[in-house]
């Protein structure tokens, strides 16, 4: 069995890098362009296609009207693909975020493994590989993953810097530090300035490293950040007259909580954190309490760096009143590289864990999996659930898996026992989403409805929208459609020869006026507070009883 201690052969570590980076590449491009994306991305892709449409690459706009509520690097990326592409669809999308996340995999790759090892590097990297918020913002189109990436390569590259063994080290990893911060305030600003700024100032406070700041190139390096990053708010400024209300709400009373809180509670993020470590959630409390022992040795330096991003951070997304899950994205490395020095340590070195407790937490862990294998088709039947067939097979894969893995440890082969744990994972992933969530996808009736309504009004015609219309439907719609705020104005637009669409207890109010002449009604047309709902286009050259579809 290796050791710690052991080294790497050249060509085995390029076997590992390329299997490691192929297993990340599978988990982050699979059915990338099949699932309906959603509002949010909605928002993403429209903004990047009317830049296409206008020429104009400064100042967003969606659905017609002016977006400032995100910085526009996920418009850009989107857009430049696309123009690759020649349409802004799910691929071109949500392709940035695949890409970032498997990029990820790669910087944990080469900057772990100075830090604590090979093995450790390419363990973690497949724990990220197969988490579940790697999977899940690798296949959406919010700027979330793109965000997390440079604040991991700025978490990374400052570790690197004060442990660099020269000064030419020191300055490469500078430059990377300011330009991915930059970057990363142009990604999703200006988050990057307190989620990297709050656990390094910690971590110099801890440490008393003050004088690692003359040595990052604080001058040269706060104008690169000011060159990337405050070119694009300047230029809006300038257009909007200096008038800061909107992102005031967006970037300071969100954080307060008196703009758009949710109302989530203080322990919001805690069930979010085993969410986003699932299949590993496991070992997450374990990693967070190891920096803390004296077993490690040397190990405890890098591993109490990366507890402390996570928990500084963690803490000051707790405090922000204005809670999503998505803000704990980008810490989530840093916990999957402390997980993978906690599995390094279990298959191979035991130097923390004996014998006896490793055999049984694997025991316990493929357990669960197994109960919850047996519990998922019972659950279906219990409910009268559709897709029972489907549940039974996944089922069947999950004890599949559980018992070639169980095999393999048994057999005393740690490192097939684990790749199997990751392609497992993958496979189960996969098979649940096919199976059981892609059937109950119901974003797709926003697609559906918009190809219906683009089969009788034709790109020529002007098409507007009674009060509401959601992101989705217009990205599926592939044009601009102005909402209107009352019946009055729509009446207005009505009698000029345009098409009026609605939905839901929408369309009820305009047949009520009497004055509207419906088209087509179809049932199941969009999403409106959770619940399907009906949507119709009127025409005022459509009969009053003409082809009523339910």
């Amino acid at each position: 069995m290796l050791n710690e201690r052991t080294s790497f052969d050249k060509n085995i570590k390029r076997i590992v890098v390329f299997a490691v980076i192929v297993f990340a590449i599978l988990n982050g491009l699979w059915d990338l362009p099949n699932k309906t994306l959603s509002n949010h991305e909605s928002l993403v892709s429209i903004t990047a296609r009317e830049m296409l449409d206008s020429g104009d690459w400064i100042v967003p706009t969606c659905n017609g009207e002016v977006r400032l509520q995100k910085t526009p690097l996920s418009y850009w990326l989107v857009a430049g693909i696309a123009k690759i592409s020649g349409r802004v669809d799910e691929t071109s999308a949500r392709l940035p975020s695949a890409i970032f996340a498997v990029l990820i995999s790669a910087a944990i790759l080469y900057y772990v493994s100075s830090w604590l090892g090979f093995r450790i590097a390419a363990i973690s990297a497949a724990v990220w590989s197969s988490s579940l918020g790697f999977i899940g913002y690798s296949h959406n189109a919010r700027p979330e993953m793109a965000l997390t990436f440079f604040i991991t390569i700025c978490f990374f590259s400052f570790y690197s810097i004060v442990n660099a063994q020269n000064r030419k080290e020191q300055v490469v990893q500078s430059l990377i530090f300011w330009i991915s911060f930059g970057l990363g305030n142009l990604a999703k600003g200006p988050a990057p300035i307190p989620m990297v700024g709050v656990p390094l100032f910690f971590y110099v406070l801890f440490y008393k490293k003050w004088n690692i700041i003359p040595k990052m190139l604080p001058i040269v390096g706060t104008l690169i950040f000011l060159v990337i990053s405050l070119p694009w708010p300047l230029a809006i400024a300038y257009k909007m007259d200096w008038d800061m209300t909107l992102w005031k709400h967006e970037f300071v009373d969100r954080f307060f909580g008196t703009y758009a809180s949710g109302g989530k509670s203080w322990y919001f993020y805690l069930p979010v954190m085993f969410k986003f470590t699932t299949p590993w959630s496991a070992l997450m409390v374990a990693a967070l309490a190891a920096p803390f022992y004296k077993i490690w040795q040397q190990q405890r330096k890098p591993m109490f760096y990366l507890w402390l991003v996570f928990v500084a951070d963690l803490i000051f997304v707790t405090i922000d009143g204005g809670k999503r899950q998505h803000y704990i994205l980008p810490i989530m490395p840093a916990m999957c590289i402390l997980i993978g020095v906690l599995l390094e340590d279990m298959l191979f070195v035991r130097k923390s864990y004996s014998d006896s407790f490793v055999k049984k937490f694997f025991l316990s862990h493929i357990s669960v999996f197994v109960i919850g294998a047996v519990a998922l088709p019972l659950y279906f039947i219990k409910t009268n659930m559709p897709f029972l067939n489907e549940a039974i097979i996944v089922s069947a894969m999950i004890i599949a898996v559980s018992v070639i893995i169980t095999i393999l440890f048994a057999r005393g082969k740690p490192t097939a026992g684990f790749t199997a744990m990751c392609i497992g994972y993958f496979v189960i992933i996969v098979m649940i989403f096919h199976f059981l969530l892609a059937p109950t996808d119901r974003d797709h009736f926003s697609k559906d409805f918009a190809r219906k309504v683009s089969s009788i009004v034709s790109k020529d015609e002007k098409l507007t929208a009674f009060k509401y219309i959601s992101s989705r439907s217009v990205h599926y719609l592939g044009r601009t459609v102005s909402e209107t705020k009352d019946i009055a104005e729509t009446y207005e637009r009505y009698k000029n020869g345009e098409w009026i669409i609605a939905n839901g207890t929408l369309i009820d109010e305009l047949m009520n006026d009497g004055r509207f002449r419906i088209v087509k009604r179809w049932a199941d047309s969009d999403i409106s507070d959770g619940q399907i709902v009906d949507g119709a286009i009127f025409h005022i050259s459509a009969a009053v009883e003409n082809g009523n579809e339910k």
